[in-house]
This record gives structure tokens, C-alpha cells and sequence, in this order.
């Protein structure tokens, strides 16, 4: 088998995003409380955490919420309307600071992407998201030049787990699912979706919030990976091996 094609997820795949986005929030957090929000800190943390976990971590207003839940718990802070708004605006400049600020990709990245290139393989990356927050994390991460071809879901109207997402990509490219490798870290937005295009699968290990995949607890053959590496220069071995 000759791999012609390289496709990657982005968040948590080639850059830390969850551990990013944790910190950014602490980083608002630590902004009000700067402006005399009255309250412990790792109490403070909790309660913003409980809320992202509640509603999601794309939810655009976990710092309004937290002010609004604060004023219900503690009738002793009192929060006026006018320094609510305050906070929250604090909060999310520094929460942009930091995301702008830390973002970096991880170590194996950029070498992997510029031996794909040199070695005439297409690359591209498959991605849940909106799309203009999509395209800054990869225009932040300065990886543009090195990826053919971004695939975000809210820029088709298809999101993943749905199949369709990866064929999108193949047609694309118009290379088979077995000329393509589709690295990503989670088995059931990643895995699943590439083997039912017979792509090969490859997870990879970051230790992240979905990295606990255990092969014994795995029942459907669509979720066991192809292959599993905890690097991403692994796959220069599994595409000589594939030959």
C-alpha cells in the first residue's frame, strides 16, 4: 500500500488545547479576583470548572454564568451590575491573552509535517469547530503552509462522528481510504469515523482527557485503532511498513 494522504485532527492531536483552555480560564479567574472579586481562589476554579463541564467548553458565556451562580451561593458578595460586567470583561481579556499568548504546537509536529511535504504525501486536517476559531488556531500555530487541506465541520454542516466528514476529504484528494492515514485522539470522533472509510487509524497518546482508551474494554471492530503511537514520527514507520 502506497499512503498518499496524511490527515490529521487538530485539537489536543497537534497542539495541547484542552490544557490551553484550562489555563486561560484560571488566567480570568485570577483577573478578578485582581479587581477584588472577594473570593478564594480554588473555590472560585471549582465552581468556573463545574460550569464548563455543565454546559460545555464552547459555551461563550462560563464567565457570566459564574458571576450570576456566585450571586446565588453568596448573598454576602452582592455583586452590582456594574461591576459584574466588569469582571466578566476582565476576565475574558485575560482569558484571550493567554490562549493567544501559549497556544504552541507540540514538539513532533512541525518536523512530521515538513517530512510528509518533502516525501510528496498530501496532508490535511479534519476538524470539529467554528470555523474562523479553527483557521486562527492553525494560522496561530503557523502550520497554513504546511497542511493541503482543512476540513472543519461547521464550514460543511457535518460533524464528526459522521463518516461522511472523512469522505468529504478523500473525494477531495480523490485517494482511497486505504492510501490514507488519519492520526487523532479520540477513538470515538476519530477512530470510528476513519475506519468506516476504511482509512487507517492511528491513535495517538497525549495524555489527554480522552486518553483512556484500553483495548480489553473495546468491543466494536471499529473502534480498536490500526495502529497506536505515543509519537508522531511513529508514522514513518507504519507507511514503510505499509508498503
Amino acid at each position: 500500500k502506497m499512503i498518499k494522504l496524511v490527515a490529521f485532527d487538530l485539537d489536543d492531536c497537534l497542539f495541547d488545547s484542552s490544557g490551553l483552555s484550562k489555563m486561560a480560564r484560571i488566567k480570568g479567574i485570577d483577573a478578578m479576583i485582581d479587581l477584588g472579586l472577594n473570593i478564594e481562589r480554588r473555590k472560585a476554579i471549582t465552581i468556573l470548572m463545574e460550569i464548563v463541564d455543565e454546559y460545555g467548553s464552547n459555551f461563550s458565556k462560563h464567565y457570566n454564568y459564574f458571576i450570576r451562580r456566585l450571586n446565588q451561593i453568596d448573598n454576602e458578595l452582592n455583586i452590582s451590575f456594574n461591576m459584574k460586567y466588569k469582571f466578566i470583561s476582565a476576565a475574558a481579556i485575560a482569558y484571550h491573552k493567554e490562549k493567544i499568548d501559549s497556544i504552541r504546537l507540540y514538539d513532533d509536529v512541525k518536523p512530521t509535517l515538513m517530512k510528509l511535504k518533502e516525501n510528496k504525501i498530501k496532508t490535511s486536517i479534519i476538524t470539529d469547530g467554528i470555523p474562523i476559531k479553527q483557521w486562527e488556531k492553525i494560522l496561530r500555530l503557523n502550520i497554513d503552509s504546511l497542511i493541503e487541506l482543512v476540513v472543519i465541520s461547521d464550514q460543511i454542516g457535518v460533524r464528526k462522528p459522521n463518516p461522511w466528514l472523512f469522505e468529504f476529504c478523500l473525494k477531495k484528494f480523490a485517494v482511497k481510504g486505504e492510501e490514507t492515514l488519519y492520526i487523532g485522539d479520540r477513538i470515538d470522533k476519530d477512530i470510528i469515523p476513519a475506519k468506516k472509510n476504511n482509512i487507517i487509524s492511528v491513535y495517538i497518546h497525549r495524555g489527554g482527557k480522552y486518553d483512556s482508551y484500553k483495548k480489553e474494554s473495546e468491543s466494536s471492530k471499529y473502534k480498536i485503532p490500526d495502529y497506536e503511537i505515543n509519537n508522531l514520527d511513529e508514522i514513518f514507520t507504519i507507511i514503510e511498513n505499509l508498503k
